[in-house]
């Protein structure tokens, strides 16, 4: 059964791809929990640390693409480089003005987020050019997606772990070390990741091509549903008095989609990866839903660990959606656009769950996590399947 996976680790380069990876994603986790803990400790205020969390998140949104596009015209070795010391900087000076006001903060958090390199859109870039195979590249996918659900297992917690044994600065201050080995890691080893030709034009974007809309739109909903979820849950946690287990429930979703992914690259898939997109997105949709049927702490990270199940297939489904979209030259910029449009509904999730849970209470917070994951699903049906039905 593992033979899939012993033969794609067997590929040049394919050790130092994962290794250098799964250590520059460790920051991708770790630095949005540890500027809210750094800034809410420096400025005991919570207000202040989400203005600098959501500046670091959509910066990040907006910009990742742009660098993406630009490691597809002139090289991945040309750009990730210099983009991560740039990142290592940023980061950096976000520890020298904490103490100062709240504008310095937000520009200090927006160019951290602006200039983070998206590691994951990097690897699967290079998997996209380099496996021929549907099934290797399936193979590869799935191992990208275990090591997204291992970052964010590892990252909160180890976010946690340093602000507690040594200071609000520590967490980002490790993740300066993550980030620089992982980025001047995997810019220097292995294939070089070439230019675009000379004669390769971008006409009008990856937005111009036909269903890339639909899947980004299906992803907002997904990150919406990603970022209700981790607030509504720390909600019902800290009202049934168990709050110190909120981070736990939090992570059994994550925990449930590592476990998916690595049992999901075991098989060959000849489904189109659209109707498994779509297929998943409606599995996570209804075990949302038994969520607000039960409403029962106890019975909570059954629920959690059941629609964590949906992660791994939907997203691997959906980069392989994507690969076979666009363009190999652009395939670095359309992973970002993956990340971003993600990044995004997290940010909206978020902000949306926190009011309906200020106003209404926990619980209620699982209503709009159900909604999102049905619209997600809903999209990706009407936009995706409809590219790969027989014409």
């Amino acid at each position: 059964m593992l033979t899939a996976y012993k033969t794609l680790i067997r590929k040049p380069h394919a050790l130092s791809t994962f290794g250098f990876g799964m250590v520059g994603r460790i920051p991708l986790a770790l630095n949005p929990v540890a500027l809210v803990l750094l800034i809410a400790e420096t400025k005991n205020s919570f207000a202040i640390a989400g203005l600098a969390s959501a500046a670091y998140t959509l910066t990040g949104a907006i910009c990742g693409p742009r660098i993406a596009r630009l490691a597809d015209q002139i090289g991945r070795r040309k750009v990730l480089p210099p983009i991560t010391v740039l990142n290592a900087l940023s980061v950096f000076f976000i520890l020298v003005v904490r103490h100062g006001g709240t504008f310095a903060i937000c520009v200090a958090s927006a160019a951290a987020g602006a200039t983070f390199p998206n590691f994951g859109s990097f690897t699967r870039s290079f998997w996209g050019r380099s496996l021929e195979s549907n099934r290797e590249l399936h193979t590869a996918l799935s191992i990208e997606s275990v090591l997204d659900e291992t970052a964010f297992v590892l990252g909160p917690a180890l976010a946690g772990v340093l602000y507690s044994a040594l200071s609000p600065e520590a967490p980002l201050a490790i993740g300066i070390i993550f980030l620089l080995v992982g980025g001047l890691g995997l810019g220097y080893s292995g294939l070089p990741h070439l230019a675009a030709p000379e004669d390769y034009v971008h006409h009008g974007g990856l937005l111009k091509i036909p269903h890339i809309k639909s899947l980004l739109l299906s992803l907002i909903f997904l990150g919406c549903v990603f970022g209700s979820n981790t607030v509504s849950t720390l909600a019902v946690a800290k009202a049934g008095n168990r709050g110190g287990d909120g981070g736990l429930l939090v992570a059994l979703y994550s925990i449930g989609s590592l476990v998916t992914g690595g049992l999901y690259g075991l098989r060959e898939w000849l489904s189109p990866p659209g109707k498994r997109y779509t297929s998943a997105m409606f599995v996570m949709a209804l075990c949302t839903t038994g969520i607000i049927i039960t409403k029962n702490l106890d019975t909570l990270p059954f629920w959690l660990v059941l629609s964590g199940f949906a992660i791994a297939p939907a997203l691997i489904a959906g980069n392989a959606f994507l690969r076979s979209s666009v363009p190999q030259q652009s395939l670095t910029e359309a992973f970002s656009y993956l990340g971003a449009a993600i990044s995004i509904g997290i940010t909206i999730g978020s902000a949306v769950a926190g009011k309906i849970v200020n106003d209404f209470g926990g619980w209620s917070g699982f209503y709009f996590v159900s909604a999102s994951a049905t619209l997600s699903a809903i999209v990706g049906l009407l936009g995706l399947r409809r590219k790969e039905e027989p014409h």
